[in-house]
């Protein structure tokens, strides 16, 4: 069990948090365009950015008595309570799922697989190579023939090796020094920190230029060759965790401006689909408009307006109280 972590606000993981969030934005405004750079752009985001912040979740992650309750109020009652109005919203534009909760709806599914993964946490801890275990969870997953992003249940696999490093971040780093200190020495050489970051960042442009997305998102289970399939499931886990780790290494502790995006990025990440959505609809005509390059700037400067206006407390304030409002209506002395 890692009991080093702690709730306490760093500045380090705040930060890694709201580079995640901007990134979060910036992928859905450059989701599915006739812009060939703007869909890599998509395609490359997905490799770490998501992974960043399931690392984050997992680092200040507890288990105690505790903990259900809590997971419940903060994670499940807002994926409630904003698939009820997408699915409200959604009415007069089509017919919407019946199965409402059971299919996640856009960006949602995050805090659905965030709520399994710690409600697994207990049981996981107990096994002895945890991450390892759900590694091979998550390539064997890919078997498992189903219709739709039923549960998100493929998604929570694969980010779950993700999520443990997080948690057992502080206790494998210790075991590194203490039990391996040569290797630990090695990880800190600058001509392997040099080598592991070009590595990394080369192999993570192939797969964005290479793969398929849709792939890339590990939503749908295998098709085609299987040996394939893992192979690129395996890797693209790997290159998640992997630049997640060295974006954590240069991170800096100091206060920024990706520190208040990270202290309100709930917020920002459940928001932010409406703003999408309304942005993307009145702008449509005038995007498509522009040369690829114009477009390509358009979307970075969206995406940090929307960051920018969402990152304000107080509308994290009021939503974090329209969450305790909503939780106190369900739970007794939520």
């Amino acid at each position: 069990m890692n009991a080093n972590n702690t709730n306490k606000r760093i500045n380090r993981f705040d930060n890694l948090r709201g580079l995640a969030i901007f990134l979060v934005v910036l992928g859905h405004m450059a989701f599915s365009t006739k812009f060939l750079s703007i869909n890599y752009l998509h395609s490359y985001i997905f490799i770490f950015h998501l992974a960043i912040l399931f690392f984050v979740a997992g680092y200040f992650s507890k288990i105690d008595l505790n903990q259900p309750i809590k997971i419940f109020k903060r994670i499940l009652v807002p994926y409630i309570l904003f698939t009820i109005i997408y699915w409200i919203i959604y009415i007069p534009f089509g017919k919407p799922s019946e199965a409402i909760f059971i299919y996640p709806t856009y960006a949602l599914w995050f805090l659905l697989s965030l709520f399994f993964m710690k409600m697994a946490l207990p049981i996981l801890d107990k096994l002895r190579y945890p991450i390892l275990f759900t590694f091979i969870l998550a390539l064997l997953f890919g078997f498992i023939k189903y219709t739709g992003d039923i549960l998100s249940l493929s998604r929570t696999f694969c980010f779950l090796p993700v999520f443990l490093t997080g948690f057992y971040f502080n206790e494998y780093k210790a075991r590194l020094r203490e039990n391996y200190s040569n290797i630990s020495s090695a990880l800190e050489n600058s001509k392997v920190i040099f080598l592991s970051v070009l590595i990394a960042f080369l192999a993570s442009f192939s797969v964005a230029y290479f793969i398929p997305g849709s792939i890339i998102m590990m939503k749908f289970p295998y098709d085609g060759s299987y040996l394939i399939n893992i192979a690129v499931r395996a890797l693209i886990i790997v290159l998640g965790i992997a630049i997640t780790l060295i974006i954590n290494r240069f991170m800096t502790d100091k206060e920024c401006f990706l520190t208040k995006w990270g202290r309100n990025s709930m917020a920002i990440y459940i928001l932010h689909i409406f703003f999408i959505v309304l942005v993307k609809k009145f702008t449509e005509s005038f995007f498509y408009s522009q040369s690829e390059i114009v477009a390509l700037l358009i979307t970075f400067i969206l995406s940090f307006l929307i960051v920018i206006f969402l990152s304000q407390d107080w509308i994290s304030k009021c939503f974090n109280r329209t969450m305790e409002f909503f939780a106190n209506l369900i739970l007794k002395d939520a």
